[in-house]
C-alpha cells in the first residue's frame, strides 16, 4: 500500500473504524508539516480536520490543522475501502483555485478552439453496455445506428473558449447534442464511430478528421483532437482544416490532371509508330501488358510497375528513324540492314533522354536488346550490368515477338516462344523473370487482351 500511496500525488492517509489514522503519504506529510511517525497510529483525523460531521459525506470542503497551528482549507474526498479502512484525499483548496485559475486562463486565452467534456455519464453508459456487449461495440453500431446519438447525448459541453465562439458562431452545438446526424455526412458518421469504438475500448487519446455542415449547410473539414485532463473530464480542441484540405484537394486534381496529359502523352509516343509500322506499335502495347503482368507476379512495388508500364510502351520507339523499307521487308535483311535496325535503341534514347522519364524507363528504352551472357546490343552489356525492369521487357519482347506475325514470317506460336525462354534462361533471359512468364501463361491462363 505504501507505494500505491506514494504514487498519489495530494495528500492521502488512511483511517480506520476508530478514525485513528493508520498511513498517510509523503504529499500529506509536506501538506500538514507532520512526518509520517508523528501521525500513523498516533493522531485521530478528530486531530487534524475540522467538521468531522461532514465524513458521511463523500467530499466536502473543511480545514486541516497543520503541526505550526496554521488553519489550511482543504476540499476532501472520501473512499471508503472496508468496513474498516477509509481513504481520505485532501486537496489544498488554495492551489486547487489556484490551478483551476490556471486552466481557465489558458483555457480562454488558447488561440485554438476548445471544448471542455464531462464524460462521467457517457462512462455510465459504456459500463452498462459492456455488460451487454462486451468489447464488440463496432457490431453493434450496425444494429443499431442510433447508439452514435445515445453516445452524443450523453456527453456534457462543460466549457468552450473564446477562439471556439468565434470560430464556430455558424454552428448551433446545443442543437449538435440533440441531433449529430444533421451536422455530418455519412462517411464522417462511420469516422464517429469506429473513434467511439477506440474511446469505449479505453483509448482517450483521439486525433481524426470529420466534415461537418453549419447551420447554412456549407460544409467545414475539421480536425478533432481529445485528451483526458482528469477521470471524466476531456479536453477537445476543434481546428478548421477546410482551406488547407481544398487546396490539397485542388493540388490532387492538377496532379490527376497532369498524369491524364502525361499519360496521353506516353500513348501519342507509342501511337506514333502505328503511322509508319502498324506492326511496333501493336508490339509495344502488347509488350508493356505482359511486362506489367509480370512486375505484378513479382511483387514489385507500384512505381517500379508503372516505369515498366511506359518504358514498355515505348521501347521499340527508335524504329521511327528507321527506313519503311528495312522495317516491312518481306525477306531476310542484309548485314547493312541489320546493323541499321540495331541502332533503334540509341536512337530511342536520344529521343526521350530529355524528356523527365523515371530512370527505368530510358533504360528499358536503350537496353532491352542486351543480354545476360554479353550477347546482346547496343553495348553488350553481361549480368548485374542489366536491371531488372530491363530483363522483364526482354523476355516479354522476345515472347510477343515470336507469337506475333511479321513481315518475314507467320506467328511461331506460344509454346516455340516459351521454349526459347525456358532453354536460354539464366544464360540469355533472366531465370526468375522466365519462370515468372511461363507460369502466367501456363498456370495463370494469360492472354493478350490486343
Amino acid at each position: 500500500m505504501k507505494d500505491f500511496l506514494e504514487n498519489i500525488k495530494h495528500g492521502v492517509i488512511v483511517i480506520n473504524s476508530n478514525n485513528k489514522i493508520i498511513k498517510c503519504n509523503s504529499v500529506f506529510e509536506k501538506l500538514s508539516g507532520y512526518q509520517r511517525e508523528e501521525v500513523e497510529n498516533k493522531l485521530l483525523v478528530d486531530d487534524i480536520l475540522g467538521d468531522l460531521n461532514l465524513l458521511e459525506e463523500r467530499d466536502f470542503e473543511t480545514f486541516l490543522r497543520t503541526k505550526k497551528g496554521e488553519i489550511l482549507k482543504v476540499f476532501v474526498n472520501i473512499f471508503p475501502l472496508s468496513e474498516n479502512l477509509t481513504v481520505l484525499s485532501l486537496y489544498d483548496i488554495y492551489k486547487l483555485k489556484e490551478t483551476y485559475n490556471n486552466f481557465n486562463l489558458f483555457f480562454n486565452k488558447f488561440n485554438i478552439p476548445l471544448v471542455e467534456l464531462d464524460v462521467s455519464e457517457l462512462f455510465q453508459y459504456f459500463k452498462t453496455l459492456k455488460k451487454v456487449m462486451g468489447k464488440e461495440l463496432y457490431r453493434y453500431f450496425d444494429v443499431h445506428p442510433e447508439l452514435v446519438y445515445e453516445v452524443a447525448k450523453r456527453i456534457k459541453i462543460v466549457n468552450v473558449n473564446q477562439s471556439f465562439k468565434k470560430e464556430f458562431s455558424d454552428f448551433d452545438f446545443r442543437n449538435f447534442q440533440e441531433n449529430i446526424f444533421l451536422y455530418l455526412n455519412e462517411s464522417s458518421l462511420d469516422i464517429i464511430k469506429e473513434e467511439i469504438n477506440k474511446f469505449y475500448n479505453g483509448n482517450l487519446n483521439l486525433n481524426f478528421e470529420v466534415q461537418a455542415y453549419n447551420l447554412l449547410g456549407k460544409p467545414r473539414d475539421l480536425n478533432i483532437n481529445i485528451l483526458p485532463i482528469e477521470n471524466e473530464r476531456v479536453l477537445v480542441s476543434i481546428v478548421d482544416v477546410t482551406q488547407r484540405r481544398d487546396i490539397e484537394r485542388k493540388l490532387y486534381a492538377s496532379i490527376h490532371k497532369l498524369n491524364n496529359i502525361f499519360t496521353q502523352v506516353i500513348m501519342t509516343l507509342s501511337s506514333i509508330m502505328e503511322y509508319k509500322d502498324s506492326y511496333t506499335a501493336y508490339h509495344q502495347k502488347r509488350v508493356s501488358e505482359l511486362s506489367q503482368e509480370i512486375a505484378k507476379e513479382m511483387n514489385l512495388p507500384k512505381d517500379k510497375i508503372e516505369a515498366i508500364k511506359t518504358g514498355a510502351l515505348l521501347h521499340d520507339i527508335g524504329k521511327i528513324s528507321i527506313p519503311g523499307e528495312i522495317l516491312n521487308k518481306p525477306g531476310r535483311l542484309s548485314v547493312l540492314e541489320m546493323n541499321i535496325v540495331k541502332t533503334h535503341p540509341i536512337n530511342g534514347y536520344n529521343m526521350l533522354k530529355n524528356i523527365d522519364f523515371p530512370s527505368e524507363v530510358l533504360e528499358i528504352v536503350e537496353e532491352h536488346h542486351e543480354r545476360l551472357d554479353g550477347s546482346g546490343y547496343p553495348e553488350g552489356l553481361k549480368d548485374k550490368e542489366i536491371s531488372l525492369p530491363v530483363r522483364i521487357v526482354s523476355v516479354a519482347d522476345v515472347v510477343e515477338a515470336m507469337v506475333s506475325h511479321r513481315p518475314y514470317r507467320p506467328p511461331l506460336g506460344i509454346d516455340k516462344a516459351l521454349k526459347e525462354i525456358e532453354e536460354n534462361k539464366g544464360t540469355k533471359y533472366d531465370e526468375n523473370v522466365v519462370e515468372v512468364c511461363i507460369k502466367l501463361f501456363r498456370e495463370r491462363g494469360f492472354k493478350f487482351s490486343l
